[in-house]
């Protein structure tokens, strides 16, 4: 009997036990069979088991490493832009701002021709601008008035110019060089701007797309149509759009609106929309459409006969969604309109003077009465606050209550307020 040595540990004796013959020859097998196949296993983490010397001690095992996981890196935020501020400005109307509105049809260019109830030679036209030009008048958009952005040059007065019938060769065309030619109206209207530039260029151009020929040649006092002339009028179009006149409906064919079913008066309105986009799209411009006004012009000053027809226009929307802000009507006389936040403001019934030379005269003794506007500095605002009303409203406030400025009317933008002794209150939007 073979006798292993003893083990001692911590004053104990642990006894050996006899082994067994056999375990030998299974030892020998073993690590033969491991020499010819070894044996891969995965590697085991190690635990920290402690050693037979260290189970009664305090552990001294190495502690299992610490799993470091890898963290994103916050980058450095990017600076925030600095806000650069914008000086704002009021108009300031101390009385109620007021406007007559002219109403022009075609344009004579013949040297000797005479002007009529609608045609108006190009030579008086000239006359008449420099005319209202020097009462003290710069033109206004119709669509601006109506919606309270009403801004003219200090100690000018507000004035809105009309145009019916359109689109004539006469009133609007374009020369070899893309400009507003010389022999028609609104290429008078807009050379006359170019040399008076407080006058401003800003009209309304009233259209109907279904009983107009537009001649696109001119040669020694006459037109005539050549290829093209549907190109020709949607670039005068586009170019009318893109610089301050602005096409609105009049209706496609023009007509008797008394005569027409409800059904046939929508259809009016529709189909002129639809053409004037259709136009465009000859050019690749149809998407100056998008944003236009949607007014309406009564062919021949004349309702429709019923109720259900009346209701038709007021109800009518533009292919973009846009409702009726307002119908004009038209007569020899001239009005003055209020602006809308007037108790007296009617966007049913917009009166229009026929361009005659009485009315011409009329308008410019109005000026006289009229109110004109002064300008009032607000301070300056972060750029992306200073459309918000309540810092303005503050500021106007402050600023009236100083004696800096007058109690009145005060535009800014899109944004309009009415200060008196009492205090102030926003108009619109």
């Amino acid at each position: 009997m073979k006798i292993y040595p003893l083990n001692k540990n911590n004053g104990r004796i642990l006894q050996m036990r006899r082994i067994n013959p056999c375990i030998p020859f299974l030892f020998f097998m073993l690590v033969f069979l491991s020499a010819c196949h070894p044996v891969v296993t995965a590697p085991i983490p190690y635990r920290g088991f402690p050693t037979l010397q260290s189970q009664n001690a305090e552990s001294t095992a190495t502690p299992p490493p610490t799993m470091v996981i890898p963290t994103h890196t916050p980058t450095s935020p990017q600076p925030t832009p600095t806000i650069q501020p914008i000086e704002l400005s009021a108009t300031v109307w101390e009385a109620l701002p007021q406007t007559p509105i002219l109403m022009y049809h075609r344009f004579n260019p013949a040297q000797n021709a005479s002007s009529s109830a609608y045609m108006t030679t190009l030579a008086d036209f000239d006359k008449q601008l420099h005319a209202l030009y020097h009462a003290g008048y710069s033109l206004v958009s119709l669509n601006d008035w109506l919606r309270g952005e009403i801004h003219v040059p200090e100690g000018r007065k507000p004035l809105i110019i009309t145009i019916d019938d359109l689109f004539y060769a006469d009133q609007i065309s374009l020369d070899e060089s893309g400009e507003p030619a010389a022999y028609s109206g609104l290429g008078h209207l807009w050379h006359f701007y170019q040399d008076h530039p407080e006058f401003s260029f800003k009209v309304a151009l009233f259209y109907n797309m279904g009983d107009k020929g537009y001649l696109n040649h001119y040669t020694n006092g006459s037109f005539s149509a050549q290829p093209g002339w549907r190109e020709d009028r949607a670039r005068a179009i586009a170019w009318g759009i893109e610089n301050g006149a602005i096409p609105l409906n009049h209706f496609y064919e023009h007509p008797f609106l008394d005569s027409l079913s409800p059904q046939e008066i929508h259809w009016q309105m529709e189909e002129n929309d639809r053409a004037l986009r259709e136009t465009l799209a000859l050019i690749g411009k149809e998407s100056l459409a998008k944003d236009l006004p949607n007014i309406l012009a009564l062919p021949y000053v004349i309702w429709p006969k019923t109720p259900a027809g009346r209701q038709i226009l007021y109800d009518y929307t533009s292919p973009d969604g846009a409702p009726v802000a307002a119908i004009m009507e038209g007569g020899y006389h001239p009005q003055l309109f209020p602006a809308p936040f007037s108790p007296d403001f009617d966007p049913w019934h917009v009166p229009r003077a026929n361009a005659s030379p009485y009315a011409i005269q009329a308008i410019a003794d109005f000026a006289e009465s009229l109110p004109s506007p002064t300008t009032c500095d607000l301070g300056k605002f972060p750029d992306e606050t200073h459309m918000n009303a309540e810092p303005i409203l503050k500021s106007i406030l402050n600023i009236v209550n100083a004696g800096h400025c007058p109690y009145g009317y005060y535009i800014v933008g899109q944004l309009a307020f009415h200060v008196h002794e009492n205090g102030i209150i926003q108009l619109s939007p």
